[in-house]
């Protein structure tokens, strides 16, 4: 005999529908950088993804609401972390640094953020998304190194640290978009020890 407890329980529900096939979110996040590739933002639209994707654009819109929340799944789906690593000196640090940035910027995502470049200034959902997976991330790297290198007597005090990250990235970035062409290990090098012989005592 059912308990009073067991008759007032609501009812399971069930959800509606077939569950989402993860597979199909890692094809239209692919085809969508692919095509960023291609097409760049201006020239990417949800109908294109989808005929390429092989994918009705409804499928599409269940799961982001226009194009600009697509593109920004399909970069951070992308994107991996940035390491700050602690060497024991400000040298390795920054050569370290300068590597995972590289690597970055040399990879595929890394040329997906180079291409929407020129977008960032009208797009503050692209903005955002380029401040917290890059602009952030080697910010805060690069003055954890220096705070180390204070702490070991390697730099003299008071370094602005907004500064210094000007210093450091921005040779790194003029290369890549202004030049178009991937970093070498070669010039990563000779960018590092240009910034060391600034800031050293």
């Amino acid at each position: 005999m059912a308990t009073t407890a067991q008759n007032d329980a609501p009812p399971v529900r069930r959800p509606r529908g077939r569950p989402r096939d993860p597979r199909v979110e890692g094809v239209v996040l692919g085809t969508t950088r692919d095509l960023l590739l291609d097409k760049g933002f201006g020239g990417l639209t949800i109908a294109a993804v989808a005929e390429q994707a092989g994918v009705g654009k409804g499928t599409i819109y269940l799961r982001w609401p226009d194009k600009e929340a697509l593109v920004i799944a399909a970069l951070r789906d992308a994107w991996g972390p940035s390491d700050a690593p602690d060497t024991g000196s400000l040298e390795g640090d920054l050569h370290a640094i300068m590597g995972n940035a590289v690597q970055g910027l040399n990879s595929t995502p890394g040329a997906l953020f180079v291409s929407l470049l020129g977008e960032l200034g009208a797009n503050d959902g692209l903005r955002a998304l380029y401040d917290e997976l890059v602009v952030r991330p080697w910010d805060r790297a690069l003055a954890a190194a220096l705070s180390r290198a204070g702490a070991r007597g390697e730099v003299a005090p008071g370094i602005d640290a907004r500064m210094a990250s000007d210093d450091f990235y921005g040779p790194l970035m003029f290369a890549r978009v202004m030049r178009g062409k991937k970093i070498t290990p070669k010039q990563a090098t000779s960018m590092v020890d240009v910034f060391l012989r600034g800031v050293s005592r």
